[in-house]
């Protein structure tokens, strides 16, 4: 987790746990930090392509009047696996620069996948819950106006860190991993003066959280069991991107002041398929642009009155890296990086997303805080694609996203949050027995305690 000019994780657990930590001596100066977090809820649908202790993921399509199916029902959600730890070490200095690792996990297993696949593959979403795993684990570099990272890291491209304002982590953008794709990378950012930088990197074709897009996964069963899915390949990193204006002039609310970014990344992903393991290189890219502007600052450091408000507008095409965490893809490709044209598998056609994210903060106290957000994503996949998955969440052509959420930081260690969300989903194609839509639902409250 950095600040804006690197990981947009920071506010997620690395500031408010890293902020109140206390120190343990190791080799280097070590910081241990993090929270545990527990939480409860109800959903009125039970079928959702996600973990359902984290609804929503993408809601199953609404019955007709007078047809019964399993997931139409309401359940409770109980969950403390939220909860995460994580380290930072400032070290000795080399070749002129500071230097310093972090390290994070949490208890989510595989964030939102569960390990296994809601689409009748013989495992569930949430199957890992509880399971610690690794999301972070990156070594920098940090000159005057120079950073260099290397290590599994967030990227350039994705959302502010305000959606830490979400009490319910699988919010994040439909498929339960959370606002920023995490990846094996190398980035270099260069803070020109005070206000502008720009940053490059290269990055690994899959990710590191959910492993979509793992060199050379299912090479086997594809050979065998003619095109039965694909296989991605990658022989050339990604490179990313980004360009970065912010300024105190309008103040600050917190850590955060006016902004506004432009980033994404491009590359190209090598699909095999068929039982001669043939092959297509098909390009994937990613593009956002994101801004923060606050309305009414904070004065001498009390919240009070304050009210800012950000956002994302963003497009991609076959992006499996990160169109997951836009696309209703419920912590799987679906939607992005398999491809849409199945018919004639020489001709891949990727899938085509783009929408935008809202958010608005106002601050009741110095410690109270109201958030808003809304979330839209549509999706431009071809009719065979849709129809070959008409009963799936890959059928979906759009969906939307409210989300309303009631912040008290008791002190610096205890927070309590409670929170409405409502997803809609509409899809594509017409199925007997069902609405065009799905929706969803939740109401939810946590406890936090961070150290």
């Amino acid at each position: 987790m950095k600040k804006i000019l690197a990981i947009m994780f920071v506010l997620l657990l690395a500031v408010p746990a890293v902020t109140y930590a206390g120190s343990a001596t190791s080799r280097w100066d070590l910081t241990i930090g993090g929270d545990v977090k527990f939480d409860v809820g109800w959903t009125d649908q039970t079928g959702v392509f996600g973990n359902d202790l984290w609804t929503p993921g993408v809601p199953m399509r609404n019955p007709q009047s007078g047809v019964t199916v399993p997931w139409d029902r309401g359940s409770a959600l109980w969950g403390g696996g939220e909860t995460g730890l994580n380290f930072f070490i400032k070290g000795p200095d080399a070749w002129g620069a500071k230097t310093h690792a972090f390290i994070l996990g949490d208890f989510t297993g595989v964030w939102g996948s569960g390990g296994g696949l809601a689409n009748g593959s013989g495992a569930s979403f949430g199957t890992n819950y509880n399971t610690f795993d690794l999301l972070i684990a990156e070594i920098g570099f940090d000159w005057e106006k120079t950073s260099l990272t290397a290590g599994v890291s967030g990227s350039f491209f994705g959302e502010l860190g305000t959606f830490a304002n979400r009490i319910g982590w699988g919010d994040n953008n439909w498929g339960n991993l959370g606002a920023a794709p995490v990846a094996p990378q190398i980035t270099v950012t260069e803070r020109l003066d005070k206000n502008w930088s720009v940053g490059l990197g290269v990055m690994s074709n899959y990710n590191q959280i959910s492993a979509v897009n793992t060199p050379g996964y299912a090479l086997t069963a594809i050979a065998t069991n003619n095109n039965a899915g694909t296989a991605n390949l990658s022989p050339l990193p990604l490179v990313e991107g980004k360009i970065a204006w912010t300024s105190d002039s309008c103040g600050k609310i917190g850590p955060w002041q006016l902004l506004a970014e432009a980033d994404g990344f491009y590359g190209r992903i090598r699909q095999v398929y068929g039982p001669s393991l043939s092959h297509q290189d098909v390009p994937e890219w990613f593009g956002d642009f994101k801004f923060l502007v606050p309305i009414i600052p904070e004065k001498n450091g009390n919240k009070a009155g304050a009210f800012y408000v950000d956002g994302e507008v963003f497009m991609s095409q076959g992006a499996g890296q990160a169109g997951s965490y836009y696309g209703f893809a419920g912590g799987i490709p679906w939607l992005t990086d398999d491809y849409a044209d199945r018919a004639d598998p020489s001709d891949w056609d990727a899938a085509k997303l783009w929408g935008f994210v809202a958010h608005a903060d106002y601050y009741i106290t110095d410690a109270v805080s109201f958030n808003a957000f809304y979330l839209y994503t549509s999706v431009d996949s071809s009719t065979p694609f849709a129809a070959l998955n008409n009963g799936t969440f890959a059928g979906v052509d759009h969906g939307y996203q409210w989300i309303a959420t009631l912040l008290y930081d008791v002190n610096p260690a205890v927070r309590i949050g409670i929170q409405w969300d409502y997803t809609d989903v509409h899809y594509q194609l017409p199925l007997p027995g069902f609405k065009s839509n799905g929706s969803a639902n939740d109401y939810r409250a946590s406890l936090y305690y961070f150290f």
